[in-house]
């Protein structure tokens, strides 16, 4: 099964998130970025990032997994409610950005397409 390491602060978000996806991936949640940026976690196949954690922003977070020799070629997701971010998540060296609100079949073809 492949492995999604899923990284919000928002409770409901989170439940939502493991509803939608914990039939078809092994989903690990992080409440917070530090970890990540520590790089205290197991390797995924997909990253699955909300742009704004309560400690780390998602943008520098992505930017961070995407310089590490392990996780460099690893995609990553960024989920956002900012408008317009798709721009600076693809500098940041995000692979794909999703919106909220977003479909559940919207961000299920999203990271099937990843993975």
């Amino acid at each position: 099964m492949k492995k999604i390491l899923f990284a919000d602060d928002d409770p409901t978000i989170r439940d939502v998130i493991h509803l939608i996806l914990d039939d078809d991936y092994q989903v690990t949640t992080f409440t917070r970025g530090e970890p990540l940026m520590k790089n205290e976690f197991e390797v995924p196949d997909l990253f699955l990032l909300d742009r704004q954690l309560s400690d780390v922003d998602g943008l520098d977070l992505c930017r961070h997994l995407k310089k590490q020799s392990a996780t460099k070629n690893i995609p990553i997701i960024i989920i956002s409610a900012s408008p317009n971010i798709t721009a600076l998540a693809h500098s940041a060296g995000a692979d794909s950005v999703i919106e909220k609100p977003f479909l559940i079949q919207e961000l299920r073809q999203m990271i099937a397409s990843h993975l």
